[in-house]
């Protein structure tokens, strides 16, 4: 029966009252349809919707272009001058200068660590230690990592001159990032694997580089020299990048500064929640007070070491970015061991070495904007 009332439903002939029934039905459905799309998307124009944390969108960013095979960029001496003007002296002064996430390097690849892999991970200082800020025990914050090697050589018959570059991301809604850098030794080695060599902020000279790279290392080493002295003055060590500038970084999910917010970001605030000229200079005084504690209390190391977590498996493979591809490890993760010394004037050979923590790197992606756009600050000798 129920069929059969249905079926001579379907058969009724159009009328002009059926028509204007159907014609209401589709105007109330698109109605719908319209509010329930501007609920959806409205709030972007509005600029009112959360947006990512700056975390998230530099992780974005570097996982959004994949290689769909591995590139070999070359380092040569034939990049490093474009009409007359020194590039890589240019590109080194931008590296200890800017603070900025990205950049366009304006060159096809970088100069130096062109060929790179990158991971995301975790920066955990789990061990009682007598340092503040970012080394105080119990900080736990998000990284950009970029594993690379200096020169050209990628794979296990090359001498590979093996570092890692980290981007702390410290307070969740500023894109302001703490960077430092780990290398294993500065001329290179052969070695078949290249996760378990031991990385410090003041790497070993190690074997020279191949002879038909000699020219090219010694104009690297030259231009970054020049480009350090005039970055940290008489104190300049191309071999020695610094860590203990993690010791004065304010812990916490703070606000952003507002002297740091432009006027989009203001009025955004301004709507969920007004802010008072009250309020804002309270919020610069605590700032500075903050600001004068850390500096008071700051404690860092002066040396910095990263050791592969004991007992890891590892993967041979012949290119080192096809090594550390977290595809290969069990549960997809990596870990390094951290250990931290003061300064003594025998030197790095007779740190005393103490674990303070660990990196665990849990996501990896060989990309074009992390060989090309990621940056990470190099830290001035103060």
């Amino acid at each position: 029966m129920h069929l059969l009332q249905t079926i001579q439903y379907q058969q009724r002939p159009f009328t002009f009252k059926n028509t204007f029934t159907a014609c209401r039905f589709f105007a109330l459905t698109t109605l719908f349809n319209c509010v329930t799309t501007y609920a959806e998307t409205g709030g972007n124009q509005l600029g009112l919707a959360t947006p990512l944390r700056p975390f998230e969108e530099v992780k974005s960013l570097v996982f959004s272009d994949p290689y769909a095979s591995l590139p070999q960029y070359e380092v040569s001496r034939k990049h490093f001058d474009i009409n007359g003007e020194n590039i890589l002296l240019k590109h080194a002064q931008r590296t200890l200068s800017s603070d900025a996430n990205f950049i366009e390097l304006g060159t096809e690849h970088k100069l130096l660590q062109a060929n790179g892999i990158c991971f995301v991970g975790t920066w955990k200082m789990n061990q009682s230690s007598p340092y503040s800020g970012l080394f105080q025990p119990g900080t736990e914050v998000p990284i950009i990592v970029r594993a690379s090697v200096s020169l050209s050589g990628t794979k296990q018959r090359d001498k590979r001159a093996f570092g890692m570059a980290i981007k702390l991301f410290p307070n969740a809604h500023s894109a302001l990032t703490e960077n430092i850098f780990l290398m294993h030794s500065l001329g290179g080695t052969k070695t078949k694997h290249v996760a378990n060599l031991p990385m410090t902020n003041e790497p070993a000279l190690g074997e020279l580089p191949p002879f038909s790279q000699l020219l090219t290392a010694y104009r690297l080493e030259s231009d970054l020299e020049k480009a350090d002295k005039a970055s940290s003055g008489k104190k300049a060590n191309a071999r020695f990048r610094p860590v203990s500038h993690l010791a004065a970084v304010k812990i916490g999910d703070a606000k952003p500064r507002l002297a740091q917010h432009t006027e989009e970001s203001m009025l955004k605030l301004s709507i969920s929640a007004p802010i008072t000229s009250k309020e804002i200079e309270i919020e610069r005084e605590a700032d500075k007070k903050s600001e004068a504690e850390i500096k008071t209390d700051k404690q860092g190391p002066h040396w910095l070491k990263a050791s592969l977590k004991p007992n890891t498996l590892l993967v041979n493979k012949d290119d080192f970015r096809d090594e550390l591809s977290l595809q290969h490890y069990p549960n997809q993760a990596l870990s390094w061991i951290l250990s931290a010394s003061n300064f003594n004037d025998a030197g790095i050979e007779r740190a005393h070495w103490q674990e303070i923590g660990e990196i665990i790197l849990t996501e990896s992606v060989v990309s074009l904007t992390c060989d090309t756009r990621l940056h990470f600050n190099h830290p001035a000798i103060k």
